[in-house]
């Protein structure tokens, strides 16, 4: 999904795509009427459209201005080309093809020499997909000289086939799995596409394949719930006045929308402020069937579910009698054995020859043990003596001193209430797993993962990890807890929203083990950054950098809100210096200042002269705000909302309309 995108003006070609066939789609739930035609599109340099691709056609700039472009298909290609100063086209059937610019301006083809005005690429088979640099598309390739004497390849295809590689790109799939919120997708992209159809066409094709149009990755990125999706809106358009709207959509609008004249200039009627409820208030909760460990605290019933999760130790250890029992030798070098294999690694060699059983004999063993000797050793005496009380370190061996501190600066050894650790002591079970699991998060164990949620569905936890997103089947006797900021607590129960943080393991292609994160601001705040809130502390040096793309005030002495739209939205911002002041409106105030939303309030850390040291921008939202939130749609669909019900929640008073299908509703 593009998290933020430049949205252009529309240009005025649009109608060559639904001059064709409008085939109603059998899931559509309104009587849906004609469009409007308008001018023709650009045409193909060598090769007709309907030759290879079905009305109405599509031209997407995939790679502009590159130096190189290869080009390969199963079956092998056809290149068709005119030579330059000839009126005959020459046909190349090839296994693969290179394109270069050529020295006089043109395509050159290196595996034939041949000197091409431009190209058209097609498979030998029609049922193949052509490939460019590694990625698939449908329908033909056009390979055309660019502006700066470099090559642009655009991919004409069908418009409902390009559709197809959008949506999963725009709302993922994995991440998203509502079929209406995935149809409303389809409609805005659809729309989108119609509106700005010519917007490029000095560089040969309509749109871009980046999200400052839409992300477009082709027939590679298809998906089945995406494709399912774009057939049931089969020629579906959200119109104004018959005409398809600038379909503005965004990732998160933290809550509510806002006008498209406050952002864009854009005052269409259909780009209103609405309020957004279902992008913050999408909850669902996951349930277990596996009681919460009785007669076991908290953070040891955590420590045990989450290595049992990892294979490092067994369910029978759970009980209480057990845990408060002392370890024996054999258990410590089974279960740090266990670890090794968890962290997918053969493990170090540990010095330590004799028993275990010592606190600090144990941490020596298992630093060394799981690699992080190297890691132990880099703490200066001077910080080790800080870390340690200087009664523990009196009673710690040689070589036990940096292993142990780095227990303690990593959060899994703590100082007990008497201010001590307490490391000649001998280990409990339950003192063995605590080292035991922190030294597993602290490792990195590859099966314990962390992300934040995309949604929850049919049994499936999608989790959302930077730009991807991967989903998850849940065990039913999935061990459940939450963090609350320190303590950890086990339920069978745990209430989710878009957003939250999570850890988790999959064992057995099932989780195994979930745990939300709960920070003192409530649930989903503090950690949802990506989706709801967020905040960005910037210097004034940090400014001035951001700010350079609209000019230079000297040092930033203060960021001053000029004007806050009806949503919240910062939409005038007046930057102050030492050499002037800059106005930032619009788009530019999240720009200027390289934020993820114009959604924000400031507030101000000073130095001792009262000069602004940083400036600490809490937001909410990602993306522009404008149009679809395309959150908020998933938690409509999940409520039960139609992808009707859903466009027309967002852009207000507009009709869905299908070629073909009698007159237009609204």
């Amino acid at each position: 999904m593009s998290l933020q995108r430049v949205v252009k003006h529309p240009g005025a070609a649009w109608a060559a795509a639904v001059a064709g066939a409008w085939l109603v789609a059998a899931a559509c739930r309104t009587v849906l009427g004609d469009i409007a035609a308008g001018p023709a599109g650009l045409s193909a340099p060598v090769l007709a459209d309907s030759d290879v691709v079905p009305p109405p056609a599509i031209r997407v700039g995939i790679l502009p201005s590159v130096e190189k472009a290869s080009v390969v298909a199963p079956s092998g290609l056809a290149v068709h080309g005119r030579p330059h100063g000839e009126t005959a086209v020459v046909i190349r059937s090839l296994p693969a093809a290179t394109f270069t610019s050529s020295a006089t301006g043109r395509v050159k083809l290196a595996e034939t020499g041949d000197d091409l005005d431009a190209a058209t690429v097609t498979a030998a088979a029609p049922a193949d997909f052509v490939q460019a640099d590694g990625t698939r598309y449908r329908g033909l390739l056009e390979v055309r000289p660019s502006e700066d004497g470099r090559l642009t390849v655009v991919n004409v295809a069908n418009l409902e086939d390009y559709l197809r590689g959008v949506v999963p790109n725009e709302l993922s799939p994995q991440a998203f799995p509502q079929i209406e919120a995935l149809k409303a997708q389809a409609v805005a992209a659809r729309t989108y596409a119609l509106a700005h159809l010519g917007d490029y066409a000095a560089k040969g094709y309509d749109v871009c394949a980046t999200a400052a149009c839409q992300v477009y990755r082709g027939q590679s990125s298809e998906y089945p719930l995406t494709d399912r999706a774009v057939e049931e809106t089969r020629g579906v358009v959200a119109t104004w006045r018959g005409r398809p709207i600038r379909a503005y959509y965004t990732s998160t609008c933290g809550g509510h929308t806002e006008a498209g004249s406050e952002i864009f200039d854009d005052d269409a009627p259909y780009l209103r402020g609405v309020a957004c409820a279902p992008e913050s208030s999408s909850r669902f909760t996951v349930r277990s069937t596996a009681a919460p460990l009785a007669g076991v605290s908290g953070e040891t019933a955590r420590d045990v579910a989450l290595l049992e999760a990892l294979g490092v130790v067994d369910g029978v250890e759970a009980d209480p009698a057990r845990l408060s029992g002392l370890a024996t030798e054999a258990e410590l070098r089974d279960w740090t054995r266990r670890l090794q294999a968890a962290l997918v690694q053969p493990g170090c060699d540990s010095p330590v020859a004799g028993p275990l059983a010592r606190l600090g004999t144990y941490a020596r063993h298992l630093v060394a043990a799981a690699c992080l000797t190297v890691k132990a050793e880099r703490p200066a005496p001077a910080e080790v003596a800080a870390v340690l009380p200087a009664r523990d370190a009196a009673r710690l061996e040689e070589g036990e001193r940096q292993p142990v501190a780095l227990l303690v600066q990593e959060g899994v050894l703590s100082l007990l209430p008497d201010g001590l650790l307490h490391v000649e002591v001998e280990l409990t079970r339950a003192g063995a797993f605590g080292l035991l699991a922190g030294v597993a998060e602290n490792a990195a164990a590859p099966a314990l993962a962390d992300g934040e949620v995309a949604g929850f569905a049919d049994g499936q936890l999608s989790v959302l990890h930077r730009e991807a997103a991967d989903s998850h089947p849940v065990d039913a006797a999935v061990r459940l807890f939450v963090d609350r900021d320190g303590p950890h607590e086990a339920t069978s129960e745990l209430a989710l929203s878009v957003g939250d943080r999570v850890v988790y393991v999959e064992r057995g292609g099932r989780l195994a083990y979930l745990e939300a994160e709960r920070t003192p601001r409530g649930a989903a705040a503090g950690y949802a950054s990506r989706y709801y809130r967020w905040e960005a502390r910037l210097t004034p040096a940090d400014v001035e950098r951001t700010l350079a793309r609209y000019g230079s005030v000297g040092r930033v002495r203060d960021l001053v809100p000029a004007r806050v739209a009806a949503s919240g939205r910062v939409v005038e911002l007046d930057v102050i210096g030492t050499d002037g002041q800059i106005d930032l409106k619009g788009l530019q105030v999240r720009w200027g200042l390289g934020l993820r939303e114009n959604l924000f309030v400031i507030d101000r850390e000073t130095g001792p002269r009262g000069d602004v040291q940083r400036f600490v921008i809490s937001g909410k939202g990602f993306g522009h705000g404008v149009g679809l939130c395309q959150v908020g749609a998933f938690g409509m669909a999940q409520a039960g909302s139609t992808f009707e019900q859903i466009l027309k929640h967002y852009y207000t008073g507009i009709a869905l309309a299908r070629r073909g299908a009698g007159a237009a509703r609204s």
